[in-house]
C-alpha cells in the first residue's frame, strides 16, 4: 500500500528512506518498536517533533550526502523529523551547544578533520556520526587520534556506516552519482587499471 510519502514499502526508495529516518532518530532500534523495519515512512506515524522520541537536532551533511537526502525529504519533512537546521559541513556554522547534531557525510580525510574540529570546538551537544560508505579502520583510528588529542572524545555519541551511497530518483531507479563515469570507461585515456579502480570503488560501497 502506498504511504503518505508516495512510496510503496518494498521499493528501493522506501528502504533508503527508512534508513535515513532511522539515522535521524539517532539509530535507535526501539524508535518504532521494530529493529528490522526501521522507522515507518509514513509521516503521520512519527512522534511529534521535539518529543522525547523525536528530539530536535541539527543535520550536518556534505555535498554528496545532500544529494542523497534531497530526493527523499523536503524541508517540511525534515522538520517533522526534528531537524531544525540542515547545514553543509564545510560552511561557517554558529555554535549551538545544547542541541545534538547528526552528521551524514563521506568518510574522507577532509570531512573527518572538520568533524574533529567541530568536536574540539564543542559546537553542538553531541555528535552522531553517519557515513554513507564504510569507514575504514585506518581512517577511524586517525579520526580517533584527532578527537583524543582535542580532548573531545565525550562529544562523539555514536559512529555508524549507513551504506547509502546512491541517489534514489524514483521508486526503483537510482544513480551512483559518479562524476565523469562515462569518460572513465570510454574516454581515450581509459586503461584497464583505471576501469578496475573505478569498479572496485563502486563494489567497495
Amino acid at each position: 500500500m502506498p504511504t503518505s510519502a508516495g512510496y510503496s514499502n518494498n521499493s528501493l526508495k522506501a528502504a533508503q528512506l527508512r534508513a535515513v529516518n532511522r539515522m535521524l532518530a539517532f539509530n535507535d532500534d526501539s524508535y518504532d518498536g521494530s529493529a528490522d523495519q526501521g522507522i515507518n515512512v509514513d509521516d503521520y506515524s512519527l512522534p511529534p517533533a521535539g518529543s522525547s522520541h523525536n528530539q530536535w537536532k541539527i543535520l550536518i551533511y556534505d555535498v554528496a550526502c545532500r544529494s542523497i537526502i534531497s530526493p527523499l525529504l523536503s524541508v517540511a519533512q525534515l522538520r517533522r523529523r526534528g531537524v531544525t537546521l540542515h547545514l553543509l559541513l564545510h560552511s561557517d556554522r554558529e555554535p549551538i551547544p545544547d542541541v545534538p547534531a547528526v552528521y551524514f557525510c563521506q568518510p574522507t580525510p577532509e570531512n573527518l578533520s572538520r568533524i574533529a574540529q567541530d568536536c574540539s570546538q564543542r559546537l553542538y551537544g553531541r555528535a552522531h556520526l553517519n557515513f554513507c560508505t564504510k569507514l575504514s579502520r585506518s581512517a577511524m583510528e586517525d579520526f580517533g587520534r584527532l578527537v583524543v588529542q582535542a580532548n573531545a572524545l565525550d562529544q562523539v555519541a555514536s559512529v555508524h556506516d549507513q551504506y547509502l551511497d546512491y541517489v534514489c530518483l524514483e521508486r526503483n531507479l537510482f544513480s551512483l552519482h559518479r562524476t565523469d563515469s562515462y569518460v572513465t570507461y570510454n574516454g581515450s585515456g581509459a586503461t584497464d587499471q583505471s576501469m578496475e579502480a573505478a569498479m572496485n570503488e563502486i563494489a567497495h560501497g
